[in-house]
């Protein structure tokens, strides 16, 4: 009987101790990942601007146009100005009266023209000369300073070796190329300000200084 009780006091030691060993696991704390915040994007830059015909020194803004295309033909030029207003008689000529625009806008001196193409599937940006020829198989484009070359009856695009952080995009030349095809049935071109890199999201400008217009192609 002895044998037996002894038995059962030694199972249930060895019992005891299993479970205390269980309890006494130390349980290590996971370590928690900071919450990335996602900053909100804010664009202060209300900077009005629009496509206009220019005629003389009257401006008459452009909402649509059409243009029949084919290779090596000029899809259009297209002239910008800064404003929204439907029509504006200048007091100066238009080179001159962008300039003082420009300037009023663009006090900080931190405010960059561009423009978008869209057509088909592509969609691409126009911040400077070396993206004139990114789809040159579709669509060539040709950048204009009109200020710079103010006076001059006759002047050509910008070059890359002239271009600088002074240039003025105050007009783009739209030409077809091989491909022109895929220039059908429309274009949608876009002019924009923008001061910063964070203006643009996947590529696509966000801000809120921009103007577009259709041009549709036949």
């Amino acid at each position: 009987m002895k044998k037996i009780i002894i038995l059962i006091l030694f199972i249930f030691l060895l019992t005891g101790c299993s479970s205390n060993k269980d309890t006494k696991k130390v349980v290590k704390e996971k370590k928690k990942e900071p919450v990335k915040v996602e900053e909100k994007y804010i664009d202060n830059n209300n900077t009005p601007i629009s496509f206009y015909e220019v005629n003389n020194r009257k401006l008459t803004k452009i909402h649509s146009t059409n243009s029949t295309i084919g290779r090596e033909i000029d899809v259009g030029v297209y002239t910008i100005y800064l404003s929204n207003e439907e029509e504006i008689n200048l007091n100066d000529s238009y080179a001159n009266s962008f300039y003082n625009e420009w300037i009023k806008y663009n006090k900080d001196n931190k405010l960059k023209i561009g423009f978008n193409i869209k057509y088909s599937d592509v969609s691409f940006n126009i911040l400077s000369p070396d993206n004139c020829f990114d789809h040159v198989n579709d669509i060539m484009t040709y950048l204009y300073d009109d200020y710079a070359n103010r006076g001059k009856s006759f002047y050509s695009h910008i070059e890359k070796d002239q271009y600088t952080d002074t240039s003025l995009f105050t007009s783009i030349k739209l030409q077809a190329s091989v491909a022109y095809d895929r220039l059908l049935p429309k274009i949608e071109l876009t002019a924009f300000t923008y001061d910063s890199e964070d203006d643009f999201l996947n590529n696509e400008y966000r801000g809120n200084s921009k103007y577009s217009i259709i041009i549709n192609t036949n």
